[in-house]
């Protein structure tokens, strides 16, 4: 350990300092693998104080290391608590100055009412009228210095004190008579009052542009005389048209204006947009009631003519039109388009829809064209903007047709749209636009409705019918071995379920017998290749199963008496059936109810008396099947045919037994008792091993 000598400035005292090494306070090195961090030497420290005589330290027997002081460093101020501000929450209050200019323009109302009642009669006309008009004139020119001098509320009062003035003076001229009656009609005086009152606003705009209430009520001003003067003077379509120009005309000119006039233009071009759609559908749909109801002649007052139709005509190329500027519109303001657009569709649908019908000819097919070409189109462009606006036109136009062919009664109309949505749902699911499992419900399910509709209309026959709703379950059968598993698996074999059910009900209507052999048959072709699925062997018994009801109708439709008839084939089908799904399993699984079912029926009623045939061919059946089963070691087949074999032989002896003599018979019987006696042992050897061989056969 370090000693070194110190002697004291002051007092010349000799000093030894020793300086003894501390441990690290640093944490212990990392393992290898990883750089060394650097190491950084502290400050030296200060000179430390000892006493005269010090006392030194033994050395130990520890590697130097490098000193190191533990100095504790000043601990940091506590910190200062913070001022936490009380925010205060501003209500809107109503303002004084608004309280009293509300009033004054309410007291000075009050007072000029007061003094035209009471002093109205003593006045001619034209003295009346100046004097109402030199007030709104007074209260027009009092808000222009009252804008400028930032007195707004001051402005806003007396701006609607004179707009409320020059209303009443323009009314009140007409209603005392220095404006003829006679001369002018009412509407079209209201459309010169609100159009002088536009035009003073106006100019007001000009004059005291911070002046809201000029804004506002130019615009709202406005809207009025276009609609007031065409309303009785031209055809529904070209007032729709005017009003869609104005509507045009207001947002765009508003759009130039302070937020509020911006604000109250949209508003009002959005009731007269909504106005001009629901006149203009409402219009449509007035057309259709006249062309296919008399009940609502005394409703809509109109007979169907050629100028009635073109009127609905031209009016629902109006309502398209405007839905399509609608559109546009929304796409340029910034406001919220998505419901704006569905309604602009919903619009322009709903006057399609009711417009088509009552055009001569093919009025309804067009509509059901439209739906079909609108639902293309929105398949196709699916994740484009305008495919919503394609979904709510489509939705329209096939609601409304899907109604008035319900209404009209028309059923081969709706077999078509029944089959036209079929196809659609399978478009659509191939183009990925909608999900697979309702689009194969949707189209199994049309399909059906579509094939029943086009039957009960006589469009096709039962028997036409019935096999195509087969057809459609074969089809959803078949394509259900593709997606064994999946979802969309019991979607399939449920819309296979109930076509299989109507074909059978259809079937029943035209053929009970026949019929149903054919629906079966359809039904279980593609059984046989579902229940080839591991996981779906059980569908074979159930195509197995329909195959032999289809056989047995079929027998009985021709008038079959032979048993062979209705036993034959359903054994031909459950030993296929058989063999192809457990032909791993024992031989009685798959082979013994087959054979039984084809040999045994026919083994009870076959006799050498008037069916040789019959015993022919089960004799030969059985014998094939006897050497089948010894060749294969399949123990089923063998021991069917042998009992086969015994049955008919016995029976055979059975039968001739009374024309042979009875000492053969007594001889036959004691030299068989004498043979087997004598070999006794060897022929119950031999019959154990049979035994054994037999009961080794699978």
């Amino acid at each position: 350990m370090p000693t070194a000598t110190v002697t004291c400035p002051t007092c010349n005292t000799t000093l030894q300092l020793t300086v003894e090494a501390m441990p690290p306070v640093y944490p212990a090195p990392p393992p290898r693998g990883f750089p060394t961090p650097p190491v950084y030497q502290p400050p030296p420290p200060p000179p430390i104080y000892q006493p005269p005589v010090p006392q030194p330290v033994a050395a130990r027997a520890t590697p130097p290391r490098t000193p190191v002081f533990s100095a504790q460093r000043p601990l940091p101020p506590p910190p200062q608590p913070v001022k936490q501000v009380k925010q205060t929450t501003h209500h809107r209050r109503l303002s004084p100055q608004a309280t009293l200019l509300s009033l004054g323009v309410l007291l000075l109302l009050a007072a000029g009412v007061t003094f035209l009642a009471v002093t109205w009669d003593s006045l001619p006309v034209p003295v009346q009228a100046g004097i109402i008009g030199t007030l709104a004139a007074l209260a027009f020119a009092g808000s222009i210095p009252a804008s400028r001098g930032k007195l707004a509320g001051t402005a806003e009062a007396l701006a609607i004190l004179g707009c409320g003035l020059l209303t009443v003076d323009l009314y009140g001229a007409r209603a005392l008579g220095l404006v003829d009656p006679n001369a002018i009609d009412g509407l079209t005086y209201s459309a010169i009052v609100f159009g002088s009152v536009a035009l003073v606003n106006l100019l007001m705009t000009r004059l005291a542009p911070k002046v809201v209430t000029y804004g506002v009520t130019t615009v709202i001003a406005g809207q009025l005389p276009l609609p007031l003067v065409l309303i009785d003077r031209t055809s529904v379509p070209v007032l729709l048209l005017a009003l869609l120009a104005q509507v045009v005309a207001t947002v765009f000119l508003s759009s130039k204006g302070t937020a509020i006039v911006r604000r109250t233009g949209i508003i009002t071009s959005t009731v007269v947009f909504c106005g001009i759609l629901v006149a203009g559908v409402a219009r449509v749909f007035a057309g259709l009631l006249t062309k296919y109801s008399f009940d609502y002649r005394d409703l809509t007052g109109d007979v169907f003519t050629d100028a009635v139709l073109r009127s609905v005509v031209f009016t629902a190329a109006v309502v398209c039109f405007a839905a399509l500027v609608g559109i546009v519109l929304l796409r340029k303001v910034s406001v919220s388009r998505g419901v704006g657009e569905a309604v602009c569709a919903i619009a322009a649908g709903l006057a399609v829809a009711t417009c088509l019908p009552q055009l001569p000819g093919p009025g309804r097919w067009l509509t059901t064209g439209v739906a079909t070409a609108l639902a293309i189109t929105e398949i196709l462009l699916r994740f484009r903007r305008t495919a919503a606006i394609l979904h709510a036109a489509a939705i329209t136009v096939a609601s409304v047709n899907l109604l008035v062919c319900v209404a009209l009664e028309d059923a081969r109309q709706l077999g078509f749209m029944a089959a036209i949505l079929a196809v659609l749902a399978i478009f659509a699911a191939l183009r990925k636009a909608v999900h697979e499992v309702p689009a194969a419900a949707v189209a199994g399910m049309s399909a059906q409705v579509a094939i029943v509709v086009f039957t009960l209309d006589d469009f096709i026959s039962l028997w036409a019918g019935a096999i195509s709703i087969a057809l459609v379950g074969a089809c959803c059968i078949g394509l259900a071995c593709r997606y064994v598993g999946a979802p969309l698996e019991r979607i399939l074999i449920g819309s296979a379920a109930s076509a299989v059910l109507l074909a059978e009900i259809v079937a029943l209507m035209v053929s009970a017998d026949t019929g149903t052999g054919v629906v079966l048959t359809i039904a279980a072709a593609p059984l046989v290749a579902y229940g080839m699925m591991p996981d779906r062997r059980p569908a074979l018994l159930l195509a197995g199963l329909f195959l032999i009801i289809a056989n047995t109708a079929f027998v009985l439709a021709a008038g079959g008496t032979a048993i062979e008839w209705y036993t034959v084939p359903p054994a031909v089908v459950m030993i296929a059936i058989g063999v192809l799904a457990w032909r791993d399993q024992s031989s009685w699984v798959f082979l013994g109810p087959g054979l039984l079912i084809g040999l045994v029926p026919s083994t009870l009623i076959a006799d050498g008396n008037d069916s040789w045939i019959r015993v022919t061919f089960v004799v030969a059946a059985a014998l094939a099947v006897v050497v089948l089963g010894a060749q294969l070691g399949l123990q089923a087949p063998f021991v069917v045919g042998a009992a086969v074999l015994a049955k008919v032989g016995i029976w055979q002896f059975l039968e001739v037994a009374p024309l042979i003599p009875r000492w053969i018979t007594l001889g036959a019987a004691g030299a068989v008792l004498l043979a087997v006696g004598a070999t006794y042992e060897r022929r119950l050897s031999q019959a154990k091993q049979a035994a054994r061989w037999l009961s080794a056969l699978r």
